[in-house]
């Protein structure tokens, strides 16, 4: 706002995928592994997801250490997560495995999910840019390290290339060059890409 005071920003936290064009947005920031061929998509960086749960829970339930074991944990969902009952990883040496949990809760909204995780309601996967903090802190504990599941990307999404307003232009710019400029620190926890 102090670069462009000209911009004037209004923003909606949806946790939903929005149509940007019937519901009159002009640019939609996507947490997904996928797009929409309707719309343009700019790749602003991407995020790991991390498997995690309360130290509380996992010493009730056990800490789970390969894939398999999940299906013996509550799992904490994401409605408009991609993947519904069957979580997928990739193994030491690349090997693809997959698990189908049960759920304890599915909740439609992210810091709901990772409420019902750090008070101990069960085992959670979330972006890091979500509860990475709350694993550097311990409030949360991660599972499973040598199991990844794919990264997911933060996409700028807006209508059209053609008629692309200068506000739109100049906010992408702006969200691209913001990423860039803050790179990673020193031993962080799953850092954003570029």
């Amino acid at each position: 706002m102090a670069k462009y005071p000209d911009v004037e920003l209004d923003i909606a936290l949806i946790d939903r995928v929005v149509d940007i064009v019937e519901e009159g947005y002009d640019l939609a920031i996507r947490i997904s592994r996928t797009t929409s061929g309707n719309h343009i998509a700019r790749r602003l960086g991407c995020s790991e997801n991390l498997v995690c749960a309360s130290p509380e829970y996992l010493a009730t339930h056990g800490i789970p250490k390969v894939p398999a074991d999940l299906s013996r944990h509550l799992c904490l969902g994401y409605t408009y997560g991609a993947t519904s009952d069957e979580w997928q990883f990739a193994g030491p040496g690349g090997t693809l495995e997959s698990v189908r949990v049960r759920w304890a809760m599915r909740a439609n909204n992210g810091s709901t999910a990772r409420a019902a995780a750090i008070a101990g309601a069960g085992v959670i996967w979330q972006p890091s840019f979500v509860i990475g903090e709350d694993v550097r802190a311990g409030r949360l504990v991660e599972a499973m390290p040598a199991y990844r599941m794919p990264p997911i990307d933060i996409l700028a999404i807006y209508a059209s290339r053609r008629h692309l307003s200068a506000k739109v232009r100049v906010m992408v710019n702006f969200l691209v060059d913001a990423l860039r400029a803050t790179p990673p620190q020193e031993g962080e926890l799953a850092p954003l890409r570029q």
